[in-house]
């Protein structure tokens, strides 16, 4: 049996791209003219004093230069001779924190990992709370719902009485449905011809 021959695709290179120039980004730097303020005068009938504006600093001395070069290469050198990374034996051991009275830990069984979980009086109160309030919440939906289906009719009933005392028109049931039926197929149309 003949060995299986894979065809080759020859994938051209891909084009030559120029790499972006960036150019290393400048700040000015803020520079401001000191505030003088002259004193108050003391005395109504005296001149202010005269303020002068500080002078410029004048150009430090050669040698304050050559200590201060002499300091930096020193500083310099200890930086290089001493390891940049040390490592730092903890000296106290961390104290674990007191836990509050509602909670306890469980040890996962397989680690020592411990947990902490509420004490079982306030899960029982939690979980007695949620299902209480569910059931509730599901009994007066289910009571809501047959009451609206007793009463309906009644309130129906009520409300064409009040409409036949007020001489407006009332419709039968069958004539009820008829203009609601009119009414959803006009809808329809409608949205057919926007869509």
């Amino acid at each position: 049996m003949e060995p299986l021959l894979i065809p080759s695709i020859n994938i051209p290179p891909p084009p030559p791209l120029p790499a972006p120039v960036l150019e290393l980004p400048r700040a000015e730097l803020p520079s401001y003219t000191p505030l003088v303020i002259p004193p108050a005068p003391k005395a109504v009938g005296t001149p202010p004093l005269q303020v002068k504006p500080p002078a410029k600093p004048a150009e430090p001395e050669r040698e304050t230069q050559q200590n201060l070069r002499q300091l930096v290469k020193e500083a310099l050198r200890q930086a290089e001779a001493t390891p940049s990374v040390r490592r730092v034996e903890p000296s106290v051991q961390a104290i674990p924190e007191p836990l509050a009275a509602e909670v306890t830990e469980i040890v996962v069984p397989g680690t020592q990992l411990k947990i902490p979980v509420p004490k079982a009086e306030i899960l029982s109160a939690a979980a007695t709370t949620s299902v209480i309030s569910v059931g509730a919440t599901l009994a007066a939906t289910s009571m809501f719902k047959r009451l609206v289906q007793i009463f309906k009719p009644t309130f129906k009933a009520v409300a064409k009485k009040i409409q036949k005392l007020r001489g407006k028109p009332v419709k039968t049931w069958a004539r009820q449905r008829l203009s609601e039926r009119h009414q959803r197929r006009a809808a329809q149309r409608v949205n057919r011809r926007g869509s």
